[in-house]
């Protein structure tokens, strides 16, 4: 430097430039805008030579993929704090299993499935197993969808964040991305097909510290876009096969029968281990009695209340409610919880759900329920179907004959509700709820609202639908149907005795009596019916006259009661061949009494004419009929 020269030298960074546009599918989006240096204006009185010198500085990768992310979508982060976490001491055996899972460094298989009902608590697990992983210092990353969130509700900046939180918790992993970024600044414009490569799996395949790196990726099921999430899990199993690493990845989600497709395809099967977050009612009784515990300490109000409080009886019932699941659990301890208002008070409302005010206390749970529903198509063909569920035990395959559905037709119309049912793949095999409370929730217009299966109307046209199935010609494949009518007696004769069921004596009258003679009834279903007939004011005499004749029929088709009231008959006179063959058949025989219109060559007309002439040869009120 020359005497008297002065020299100075500006650091100058560009402005952030703006967000590019987002691929779509496997597009590229458009690139960022460019960044606009500050204005430096400068008033130099000197003498001698004076050097400036203007040395440009780019941004680092770390802080442009810094603000391509989503801060909120992390485990730990301030946007969903409070987050949800396993009450202390409890799904100790899951946690238990998928830490040891994670830091096992002779993992062949890198990808676990974590899945379960909705409520069922799944991201309460995976929220305290990231605590858990990152004290352990193996938690690489994680994202927790959230339906409907702006950033968090979307794949945009999955793998971003992810690549984001390695650069910073792996510090071997932080200058490779940091770089990758620099070079190609596009990077966080790209598919996130190529984001899950260059950002995550390159890196992590030349990773030399050889320790376990996890990826938590939480509520996949609500991530916008099913093919958005089917190509998330594809795109995990092929990079991973590829790029084999210290990469594990576990993956929380609905059981929704599209990501349960993925799973069981080719590309998985024997690729991946699944585990269940099953119901657990000993931990929520266990959720549940500490939480009482702790109300009766703070509410002041709660002084003069005996404890332990509630009793072991209410405990245990609302540990029944719960069936086994947290959502429940936590639902109802959010509501009696509210300083506003007297705990007892408040559990008195839970315990009432016909109170007026009960509608108010599963808000959160019942707008679980609302948004699996309202995201079901076809709405108008599965409430009747629903509404078929609560209220009998059936099978897909069931539904789809009762219903003249085509085969399989039930299954397409559930697919989006297997989170609140359990749906076997055994077409034959019961529908159940995962949750009691869904039944509740079904039944309650106020909660429900459209999805309401609970009302008149709704249990007359189901009663409609099942009827018109009984009058149909008996088919021996449709045997076990026999066994449900009596189910459907019941249901019929729980409708309220007015005018509106006026509309059912057509169809009851019309029911096939090979359908409920190869039933097994119960004395007691048969006089309760034809009593509930006789209650309802527009019934038919001749209806009830032929119900009354089949509870007959069937009084006398046990041997041993029929021989037990044999001394009582006053007289009997036999002057028909078709009583002596009848009574042959089943006296002798032992033939059941379906069998005889066939055996016998009667039609039910006749036989039901036949045994019923012996009605005044018994004692009244012997039978009663």
């Amino acid at each position: 430097m020359l005497p008297g020269a002065q020299t100075m030298n500006n650091y100058i960074s560009g402005g952030k430039g703006g967000t590019g546009g987002w691929g779509h599918g496997s597009g590229t989006g458009g690139a960022g805008g460019h960044g606009m240096g500050p204005s430096i204006n400068f008033d130099i009185r000197s003498r001698g030579n004076f050097t400036v010198n203007n040395l440009q500085q780019r941004e680092r990768g770390i802080d442009i993929l810094h603000h391509a992310v989503a801060l909120e979508a992390i485990h730990n982060s301030a946007e969903s704090y409070p987050q949800p976490r396993c009450h202390p001491e409890t799904r100790t055996q899951i946690l238990e299993n998928l830490h040891r899972w994670a830091l096992d460094p002779h993992l062949q298989i890198t990808i676990l499935w974590l899945y379960g009902p909705g409520g069922a608590g799944k991201s309460a697990v995976m929220q305290t197993l990231a605590g858990q992983l990152k004290g352990a210092g193996v938690l690489g990353g994680s994202f927790f969808f959230k339906r409907g969130h702006a950033t968090r509700g979307n794949a945009k900046t999955l793998f971003a964040t992810i690549a984001y939180q390695l650069a910073l918790s792996v510090p071997s992993l932080r200058t490779p991305i940091s770089q990758i970024v620099e070079n190609d600044l596009s990077i966080i414009a790209l598919s996130i097909e190529v984001q899950l490569r260059a950002l995550i799996f390159e890196p992590c395949r030349s990773h030399k510290n050889r320790d376990p790196i996890v990826i938590l990726i939480d509520g996949l099921d609500e991530c916008e876009g099913e093919n958005i999430q089917v190509e998330i899990l594809r795109m995990i199993r092929q990079s991973a096969s590829q790029d084999p690493s210290s990469l594990r990845f576990i993956i929380a989600s609905r059981p929704e029968p599209h990501i349960r497709e993925v799973f069981n395809t080719p590309l998985y099967s024997h690729h991946y281990r699944s585990v269940n977050v099953e119901q657990s009612f000993h931990d929520v009784r266990k959720y549940l009695r500490d939480e009482f515990a702790r109300i009766h300490r703070e509410h002041d109000t709660m002084a003069r209340v005996q404890s332990p409080w509630p009793s072991e009886y209410v405990l245990e019932k609302l540990v029944g409610k719960s069936s086994g699941h947290f959502i429940y659990a936590s639902t109802i301890i959010k509501f009696i919880d509210d300083k506003s208002y007297r705990p007892t008070a408040r559990l008195a409302v839970v315990q009432d759900p016909n109170g007026s005010a009960s509608a108010s206390v599963f808000d959160t749970l019942d707008q679980l329920y609302l948004t699996i529903l309202s995201s079901a198509p076809r709405q108008s063909e599965l409430i009747p179907i629903l509404c078929a569920i609560v209220n009998f035990q059936l099978g897909a395959g069931h539904i789809d004959q009762l219903f003249g559905l085509e085969e399989g037709e039930t299954g397409l119309l559930l697919r989006g509700l297997h989170s609140v049912l359990n749906v076997p793949r055994n077409d034959e095999g019961d529908i159940t709820s995962h949750h009691a409370s869904f039944v509740d929730f079904l039944n309650d217009p106020d909660r429900s609202g459209d999805f309401c299966v609970g009302t008149l109307n709704r249990r007359i046209s189901l009663a409609q639908s099942l009827l018109q199935f009984y009058a149909d010609p008996f088919q021996r494949t449709n045997k076990s149907y026999s066994f449900r009518l009596i189910r459907l007696i019941r249901f019929i004769a729980s409708l309220p005795p007015s005018g509106a069921v006026a509309e059912l004596f057509p169809l009851i009258g019309s029911m096939n009596p090979d359908y409920i003679f190869h039933s097994y009834w119960e004395k007691y279903d048969l006089e309760s019916f034809v009593s509930w007939l006789k209650n309802t004011r527009s019934a038919p005499a001749d209806l009830i006259q032929l119900w009354k004749d089949y509870a007959f029929m069937f009084s006398i088709i046990n041997m041993r009661e029929y021989r037990s009231i044999a001394p009582s008959v006053k007289h009997v006179v036999l002057p028909s061949p078709e009583l002596v063959r009848v009574l042959v058949s089943l006296g002798f025989l032992r033939d059941q009494l379906w069998e005889l219109p066939i055996k016998l060559d009667l039609t039910w007309i006749n036989l039901r004419d036949t045994l019923c002439g012996l009605r005044s040869n018994f004692s009244p009120g012997l039978l009663g009929i």
